[in-house]
């Protein structure tokens, strides 16, 4: 098991920490990085953009070769994270000891927390996984480029929801826009709006998704279903058990009897 702390900060900071932990080798172009990996430990490519609304990007392909525990500062109150998983799975919890979540293939999850502890992300050796990372600052920032989304966001996962985490069903619509993000070949000033569209479109989608009371009701009847489901794994493990311990008995009744005459 190998445990790695990541220290909080611009993005810039958080890709020349990755960068000189890991031995990699980053390209960086104005607001844009990639950083790519290929040590002992990890294996892939990192890619993030900003925008100057406060929102950033990052793209993650990667497998770890030892099961791996990746500890981040605590976020801010005024933070938002969306979190996107295209490929394998891995495990999210708040500290070390909280509960663990898990994040399968085409299934998302938002994430905000006024706490004061670590996010904790748990992966998986030898196990490729792609995701997606949108972070929102609502706060302290200058945003001059739509601000009635960043209002809109504070409004649905801050004001109401101070900590809030939901691990949703897979939304088609995302996924066609991560598909359309990460097809644009554009360089420079064109590529970088083309993106930024894209990603602002993914929040609008999420803001519907989580103020929509036919979605909230499908979500209800998941949950409710997976419980009984649960449920019932539980009862029929009882009743196997309980099947197990009987036959068991009579078997060694038998023997005794034999034994006896």
């Amino acid at each position: 098991m190998k445990n790695i702390y990541l220290n909080a900060g611009t993005i810039n900071e958080v890709f020349n920490d990755l960068e000189t932990s890991f031995d990699g080798v980053l390209n960086s172009n104005n607001n844009e990085f990639n950083l790519a990996l290929d040590t002992d430990l990890i294996k892939g490519n990192i890619d993030g953009v900003t925008f100057i609304n406060g929102i950033t990007s990052i793209q993650v392909n990667m497998t770890f070769c030892d099961n791996v525990t990746l500890s981040m500062e605590s976020l801010s109150a005024s933070s938002i994270v969306f979190a996107y998983c295209t490929k394998g799975t891995f495990k999210h919890s708040f500290g070390i000891s909280g509960h663990q979540s898990t994040l399968k293939k085409h299934l998302s999850t938002v994430v905000t927390s006024s706490r004061s502890i670590n996010t904790i992300v748990h992966f998986k050796k030898n196990t490729p996984v792609q995701f997606s990372i949108i972070k929102v600052e609502t706060a302290g920032l200058a945003h001059t480029i739509n601000d009635s989304l960043i209002s809109n966001l504070k409004k649905t996962f801050l004001d109401k929801q101070p900590n809030y985490m939901y691990q949703g069903i897979q939304n088609l619509r995302i996924a066609e826009k991560f598909h359309q993000f990460n097809a644009i070949t554009e360089q420079g000033m064109l590529g970088h709006i083309m993106k930024k569209d894209i990603i602002q479109s993914i929040l609008t989608l999420e803001i519907d998704d989580n103020t929509d009371n036919i979605i909230k009701m499908s979500r209800a009847i998941k949950c409710s279903a997976l419980h009984q489901i649960n449920e019932l794994k539980k009862i029929s493990g009882s009743i196997k058990q309980y099947t197990f311990d009987a036959m068991f008995s009579k078997v060694i009744n038998s023997k005794n009897r034999i034994f006896i005459k």
